[in-house]
């Protein structure tokens, strides 16, 4: 090999390690960029109170209750009509 040849090589070695490392480098900036959104969308979280919990827990008990009532009538309302 020459000697122009092999610095040729080297040369792009040091080129695509180069472009490597941008890479790398840009993906690092973004998942920086993401964990700061969710670090900030946590912080904007608030836990619900008992009292929030036990009322979204009643109305969704309440809801069940209704579907399961409606539900009855239906089958009811087929049984007689055989």
């Amino acid at each position: 090999m020459s000697h122009n040849t092999l610095s040729d090589l080297v040369a792009a070695r040091m080129e695509t390690a180069g472009a490597k490392a941008d890479q790398r480098m840009a993906s690092a900036e973004a998942a920086q960029a993401r964990s700061g959104l969710r670090i900030e969308e946590a912080q904007g979280f608030v836990r619900p109170t008992k009292q929030e919990i036990a009322q979204v827990r009643a109305e969704a008990r309440a809801q069940g209750k209704q579907l399961a009532d409606d539900l009855r009538a239906r089958g009811a309302a087929l049984k007689a009509g055989r």
